[in-house]
């Protein structure tokens, strides 16, 4: 399988928000409570079954500090589904949001995609700073799915909600076809056969670029 068949999946967010645990959860890796910044990034290769058919999808961890933001617009280049992370503990990363999806935007305006917000780190509920209202309305004004997660104790909710988009994407897009009007959609609006597929990851590589 090619580079343009396989689905391209890039976690974009400010620096700490836990794009990497997130990443690690998906893959089976334990959480750790103190991860090393992301230096431009890094990738994993994952194979899916989805309707009894084998699918391969990259999932991306992009540097989120100022000094590496120019490069995200090359790793955001041919992305099927961008993820934008922040932390509910930290307002800052929230309102930076805007600035990622318009990064994502920009690059990624003669292509095809689906984006999602995640708000990352619930299970620091003393410390958020950020209320679920919030988030809604900006996942509401931004038309797109939302999640409110944990890496440290919510791996399969987030790794549901992305397999969730793998999903989505294969049916509303295809593999190596095109959307011709919309960008995003309902993850909600499930009908009764997809609620019954099963899935199973096979096989997982990182690899690490630049």
């Amino acid at each position: 399988m090619n580079d343009e068949e396989k689905i391209k999946i890039v976690l974009v967010g400010e620096s700490g928000v836990g794009k990497t645990n997130l990443i690690r959860v998906v893959n089976g890796e334990s959480f750790q409570e103190e991860v090393q910044s992301t230096i431009s990034s890094s990738y994993y290769e994952k194979d899916i079954i989805i309707n009894n058919k084998q699918y391969i999808y990259t999932l991306w961890d992009t540097a989120g500090q100022e000094a590496y933001r120019s490069l995200n617009k090359m790793f955001l280049k041919k992305s099927k589904i961008v993820i934008v992370v922040f932390a509910l503990n930290d307002k800052k990363s929230f309102n930076e949001v805007d600035f990622w999806v318009n990064n994502a935007k920009e690059e990624l305006k003669e292509g095809k995609y689906i984006m999602a917000l995640v708000g990352n780190k619930s299970d620091l509920f003393d410390e958020q700073e950020v209320p679920d209202d919030d988030v809604k309305k900006k996942a509401d004004e931004l038309k797109i799915d939302f999640k409110l997660t944990s890496a440290a104790e919510d791996a399969v909710g987030f790794k549901q909600f992305l397999e969730d988009l793998i999903r989505k994407y294969i049916k509303n897009i295809g593999v190596g076809k095109g959307l011709e009007k919309e960008n995003t959609f309902n993850l909600n609006e499930k009908n009764d056969e997809e609620n019954k597929e099963g899935n199973a990851v096979i096989a997982t590589k990182k690899k690490k670029c630049c």
